[in-house]
């Protein structure tokens, strides 16, 4: 277990401010071996994009994940300064912890930091104390948990009726939620008593801490002016099951598509998100990423953290009810019906008042919640019957989902084993692709992100499945513990039975047949049934990749992404060297198309070369053309390097993220000149759509290009305001949205007026169904990941054209992206898998 020693341990410092204290604590890590003296720049970026102060005089300074690289070995150092640095947050910091993060080893100290330093009367003590012994003894000792009242639900006087729990299990999760619904919907005081113990009727947690099992007597009593009501709509809610699954048939819910292309009934313990990319893989699972989300134990104004309470609340249940939704549509209501109950979890008035309590005694809204949540955990745990135990999971995911909103979160490593792993993650950087081996990866499963996140993105570069938007509660589970991922359901199955097992090697066998003889006939071009051809292209970032997306049957490029050879490095490429990278590319080709888009840095990728400020909202900062108009040095050279690039074969350059007519006249100009210096042919230029206002002007932009490319992931997060990398909002950022197809159809129609082509290069071009409706409404051209070009060519060929144009418009009058793809689901059920 890690120790902090006396040489770790600074008393008596000062530091005229932030980031003065920070590099004072820097230095001290570099002295104990800990860091890499680089490692502190890290530090300070951190700070500038999250604070890191937690409260009670108490800061935590560490580096951003893309730094540990620089970390020798984890470890902390403990620098006092007390006189108290302003660390931005209106109250002093006098204990600066650095930390250096390479495992998980220093979370114990952090629990004790923030279980026993969270006593503002305590950390004053500390922050002032000459002896460093205090510090240690504190640091390395135990530090035992602040007691949690335990809130006891009171018999009333009312009326009474006698009921039976419902069988076969009982009042559990779904039968207690059904019964919280019904007791919710009256003013009346309503409680349930089971063997001398009495529980509030519209509490899920109290309700579950009766341990009820199936056929047990309960006695329901109300008191109030709807009493006689309440316990009238109680008893028809225990005749009809309290929403519990009937042996008999039950009739056909018709709000329900029939067309589901997953069977997702499995016996192990099913954690739904978001299918991200096809597949299906069996194997143990391994964090790749886990973060550690910390709290401290006091705050100084109550009000505001009542409100970041409510706040953290209000966004996890926005959360739940989209995955309800969404899961319901996929796979019917008894198996969405987990996230009804997680709903109820959240809104449990005595866990939420109990938090609240806690905060007016001083705690922040981080730790009272987790104080709250963990306490009734562990109580659910402790029952007998093992499927109410079982929800004590349920309660730390939807507590975790909260918590993460209130906590300072600490991102760590944790080593990969040697043999393939299905990994887990927060989420995964671009820059973390260079981490991955491929053939030790049998796939990806994330608590965030949506179909357009990184995590997706990589899956499909690299063909493997996977899932996002799984919730925290992934990140719970043990490295090694056996599971399944099912890529085309969107489901991690946990502790999968024989049965689950042998059902996913019969689909893995499938797969791997229908990709074979994709494989064979990649070759052949995307011809649709009615003579329609649509060409398939590849996206690539490298030379090496050039080659393979000819192999995969790519009938050219349709997005190099050149920033990629700006990204992991010290110093921007200089012209020979991006000269040279396009050069092989173009040769690679032999002769077929390549699109070079221009550099598109910002948003969400960091490059610390460029000296780019913090933004408050990088996506609607300065990106893209922005960028290179902004830095107008970098983008002439990259353009040099391009243009002569092209007289070994047909390159295509394009602009990213034009918004209006002026931009692109702009950066025509600069090309031009770049052109004319340099003496070489012209080439054709395109623009990518990727912001409303360039859809509305596309009839403008269309006369000064010769194609557009649809970036679809930007046009999603755009057109719905939804930044696809938004832990709440990310899974709704579906391309397949009406508002984001009409988009489309409306770029395609001022395009053709034009007399100009339209490609798509977003994550939607190589979705099944995106392949199909981007085709119908007229795009000719799509760009997908090397690995799905064969089956998105084979796809496009079991169709007729007709029937894609049909669909594409009832596509465009449905209501939302599930009934979207519900509607293809149902007309191609047939056509190479299209889901």
């Amino acid at each position: 277990m890690l120790q902090v020693s006396e040489s770790q341990v600074h008393l008596g410092l000062s530091a005229p401010d932030k980031t003065e204290a920070i590099r004072i604590a820097g230095r001290a890590m570099v002295d104990c071996g800990l860091i890499d003296p680089g490692y502190i720049d890290s530090m300070l970026g951190r700070e500038a994009v999250s604070g890191t102060y937690l409260g009670s005089g108490i800061a935590i300074p560490h580096g951003l994940p893309e730094a540990r690289d620089l970390v020798r070995r984890t470890g902390v150092v403990v620098v006092q300064f007390p006189q108290g640095v302003d660390w931005g947050g209106g109250e002093p910091a006098r204990l600066v912890v650095g930390i250096a993060a390479k495992s998980d080893e220093h979370i114990a100290v952090l629990q004790r930091l923030t279980g026993v330093l969270g006593d503002p009367t305590e950390a004053a003590r500390l922050g002032t104390t000459r002896d460093p012994r205090a510090i240690m003894a504190v640091l390395n000792g135990e530090a035992p948990a602040a007691p949690v009242s335990e809130p006891v639900a009171v018999p009333i006087d009312g009326d009474s009726i006698a009921v039976t729990a419902p069988s076969p299990h009982g009042l559990h999760a779904r039968p207690a939620t059904a019964l919280v619904e019904v007791a919710k919907r009256f003013r009346a005081e309503i409680a349930v008593r089971h063997d001398g113990t009495t529980a509030n009727a519209k509490s899920l947690i109290s309700l579950l801490r009766l341990g009820a099992s199936g056929g047990q007597p309960l006695t329901i009593t109300a008191s109030g002016e709807d009493a006689g009501a309440a316990l009238q709509a109680i008893r028809a809610a225990f005749g009809a099951g309290l929403d519990e699954p009937v042996t008999a048939a039950a009739p056909a819910e018709e709000a329900i598509p029939r067309a589901v292309p997953a069977d997702l009934d499995y016996d192990g313990r099913v954690i739904a998100g978001i299918s991200a990319s096809p597949g299906i893989s069996t194997g143990p699972v391994w964090k790749f990423q886990r973060e550690e989300l910390t709290v401290a134990e006091a705050a100084p104004d109550p009000e505001a953290q009542h409100r970041r309470l409510d706040q953290a609340l209000a966004a996890a249940a926005a959360d739940l009810r989209n995955l309800h939704e969404a899961f319901w549509k996929k796979a019917g209501a008894a198996k969405a019906a987990i996230f009804k109950a997680h709903q109820e979890l959240l809104d449990d008035p005595e866990m939420v008042a109990e938090a609240h309590a806690l905060i007016d005694r001083g705690k922040s809204a981080g730790w009272a919640w987790r104080a709250v949540y963990e306490e009734r955990a562990g109580t659910l745990a402790q029952l007998a019957d093992p499927l109410l135990a079982g929800r004590a999971a349920d309660l730390s995911d939807v507590g975790r989902r909260v918590l993460r909103l209130l906590a300072v979160v600490t991102e760590t490593m944790a080593a990969l084993p040697d043999h393939p792993v299905i990994l887990l993650a927060e989420d995964l950087e671009p820059s973390d692709t260079a981490k991955l081996d491929p053939a030790k990866v049998l796939g990806l499963c994330t608590a965030g992100g949506g179909a357009t996140s990184h995590t997706a993105i990589i899956a499909r570069s690299l063909d493997i499945p996977a899932v996002v938007a799984a919730g925290p509660s992934v990140l719970d589970l043990e490295n090694g513990r056996a599971a399944i991922l099912d890529g085309d359901g969107g489901v991690l199955v946990a502790d999968p039975s024989e049965r689950d097992r042998g059902r996913a090697a019969e689909a893995r066998i499938k797969v791997g047949e229908r990709r074979e003889a994709e494989r064979l006939d990649r070759y052949k071009p995307a011809i649709t049934t009615d003579g329609r051809r649509v060409e398939v292209a590849a996206n690539i970032s490298d030379p090496a990749e050039a080659v393979q997306a000819v192999e995969a049957g790519g009938e050219g490029v349709g997005l190099m992404r050149t920033e990629f050879l700006f990204l992991q490095r010290d110093l921007p490429p200089d012209e020979e060297e991006q000269f040279a990278a396009y050069r092989t590319m173009v040769r690679a080709m032999n002769g077929l198309p390549i699109i070079l888009r221009t550099l598109d840095i910002g948003g969400d990728k960091n490059v610390p070369y460029l000296r780019m400020p913090a933004e408050g909202n990088p996506f609607l900062g300065v990106r893209g053309i922005r960028l290179c108009f902004e830095r107008e040095d970098l983008f002439r050279t990259q353009l040099r390097a391009m243009l002569r690039a092209s007289v070994e074969g047909p390159v295509r350059i394009m602009y990213p993220m034009i918004a209006t007519p002026a931009e692109l006249e702009r950066a025509k100009a600069i090309t031009e000149a770049v052109r004319r210096e340099l003496d070489v042919p012209r080439v054709e230029l395109g623009i990518m759509i990727e912001v409303p206002s360039a859809v509305m002007m596309a009839d403008r932009l269309a006369r000064e290009v010769s194609f557009f490319s649809i970036g679809t992931n930007d046009l999603t997060q755009y057109v719905l305001a939804m930044d696809r990398l938004h832990p709440v909002l990310a899974p709704q950022a579906d391309g397949l949205h009406p508002a984001v197809l009409r988009m489309v159809e409306r770029t395609v129609d001022a395009a053709r007026r034009a007399g100009i082509w339209v490609g798509a290069c977003g994550g939607v071009a190589g979705d099944p169904a995106g392949a199909v409706l981007l085709s119908g409404l007229g795009v000719t051209e799509l760009s997908v990941a090397i690995p799905a070009v064969p089956s998105v060519k084979a796809r496009l060929r079991a169709i007729a054209m007709a029937d894609a144009e049909r669909t594409a418009r009832e596509a465009l009058d449905c209501a939302d992206a599930a009934e979207v793809r519900a509607l293809v689901r149902q007309r191609f059920a047939d056509a190479g898998g299209v889901s």
